[in-house]
């Protein structure tokens, strides 16, 4: 064995077998033909009539043969670019980013819980920037002192001024805002081409489950996609609530209602890239509540692999969601659990760092703690090298030993030292001007 060999761990998780898969994806064909989806937005339903659907005012079926014809069009892979770093590709590794998009979060001085604002926004953006287990960046927080009108263009301006990785927004979510995200992402990456050819933004559009859409939502992701940057539908199906109580319901709720999302994108704009999100989980039958962390959440999020892999189309799943209302060892298990299990499973990106009870309340060392956990996740998942086992074996970070407390009290040392001390790449005055104007409401 040479030492560029590996072993172990070099074929994905699947959590779904192929005949599984097949079975889910007739189902899913089955409601998209014969209940149909929910449209509201006569340009993609103008569109999709051309493709060879049909649509009674917003409710659109599309035969399964036309389905797969407008699926098809989807690149199986796109590039994830930066303001000032590497750019990234969807089908080489599991990337991770943070989540969104908390209103609450323990202050990372005196650890107290309170409300949101932009300089959190930007506090944990520069951690992102810092830690280097995080690749990409989702606004974290909501940047509640802002305008609530033009609050998701503000939140994207306090992510790309406060890291050089790429950003993906969460919170841009209709039209007129999405042009002015269009234009700031053409002025960070240089020109409408350079957007093109590898975008610094990205962006994540939700679905209304079940088999709904929101106009201003379609429209958004439509401007977006012929400007080039990325899109992808994210599905958050609960069982029992909004979807059938079993996980194979909520999975084909959840495919009909992302895949229909791709053929819209596609019918308008063949070719645009898109990706599919899934951020289930079960009801909490004593409460109605989303749960966060349960076993279920896991396997359905991490089963989007098996799925994108059938239709040749990247994926997102939540991890690190857990129900614990501090960091701890119940956190620890969620992390270790959802992480791991998506990281095996081949899933593109993985969105949820620093998030604790039921993906309400952002904390600070949570996100420091799920990094470690996920660089070590990744080291096993790599397998033994060649070289002997050594080579891959994890090992604790320098600021994580000695006897200073347990690991949450170190965790939050590590992040009053990081947030002292990193400084991200600058944006450059005339960008900074131009960015502050955009999100402001000067013309696009």
């Amino acid at each position: 064995m040479t030492h560029a060999a590996m072993l172990g761990a070099q074929a994905p998780l699947c959590i779904l077998t192929d005949p599984d898969v097949e079975q889910l994806d007739q189902a899913a064909c089955q409601v998209i033909e014969r209940v149909g989806v929910s449209v509201p937005s006569e340009r993609a339903r103008a569109a999709l009539r051309g493709a060879g659907a049909h649509a009674d005012g917003d409710r659109v079926t599309i035969p399964t043969e036309v389905l797969r014809t407008l699926l098809a069009m989807a690149p199986p892979h796109f590039a994830l670019g930066a303001r000032a770093g590497a750019t990234l590709f969807t089908g080489q590794g599991s990337l991770l980013t943070t989540d969104g998009c908390c209103t609450e979060i323990y202050d990372p001085e005196d650890g107290h819980r309170r409300l949101t604002a932009g300089a959190d926004v930007a506090a944990i953006t520069r951690l992102v920037d810092a830690l280097p287990q995080v690749d990409f960046c989702w606004p974290a927080v909501s940047a509640q002192d802002y305008p609530v009108e033009r609050r998701g263009l503000w939140e994207l301006y306090l992510a790309l001024a406060n890291t050089g990785k790429h950003i993906q927004t969460v919170t841009v979510v209709e039209p007129h805002l999405a042009s002015v995200a269009v234009e700031m992402g053409r002025l960070v990456a240089g020109g409408a081409e350079a957007l093109r050819a590898a975008p610094p933004i990205s962006a994540l559009l939700g679905t209304v489950t079940p088999l709904g859409n929101d106009r201003g939502t379609i429209e958004t992701g439509l401007l977006f996609a012929e400007a080039g940057v990325p899109i992808g539908f994210v599905s958050m199906p609960q069982g029992g609530s909004t979807t059938p109580i079993t996980m194979a319901g909520s999975l084909v709720v959840g495919m009909a209602e992302t895949l229909s999302a791709v053929a819209v994108v596609q019918a308008v704009v063949p070719g645009a890239p898109v990706f599919l999100c899934f951020i289930p989980t079960i009801m909490d039958l004593r409460s109605g509540d989303f749960t966060g962390g349960a076993p279920e959440d896991t396997l359905m999020a991490a089963a989007v692999a098996d799925i994108g892999r059938f239709y040749s189309l990247p994926t997102q799943a939540g991890v690190n969601a857990s129900g614990a209302k501090l960091p701890g060892w119940q956190s620890a298990i969620d992390d270790v659990a959802t992480t791991f299990t998506s990281l095996l499973a081949g899933v593109d990106m993985l969105a949820g760092v620093g998030m604790v009870a039921s993906d309400s309340l952002f904390s600070c060392e949570e996100m420091v703690l799920a990094a470690e956990i996920t660089g070590v996740a990744r080291r096993l998942a790599g397998g033994i090298s060649g070289s002997g086992a050594r080579a891959n074996a994890p090992e604790l970070p320098d600021w994580f030993t000695g006897a200073r407390g347990d690991a949450v009290a170190r965790a939050h040392e590590r992040v009053g030292e990081l947030l002292a001390a990193h400084v991200p790449p600058p944006l450059g005055a005339g960008l900074d001007r131009e960015l502050r104007r955009l999100a402001e409401g000067g013309p696009a």
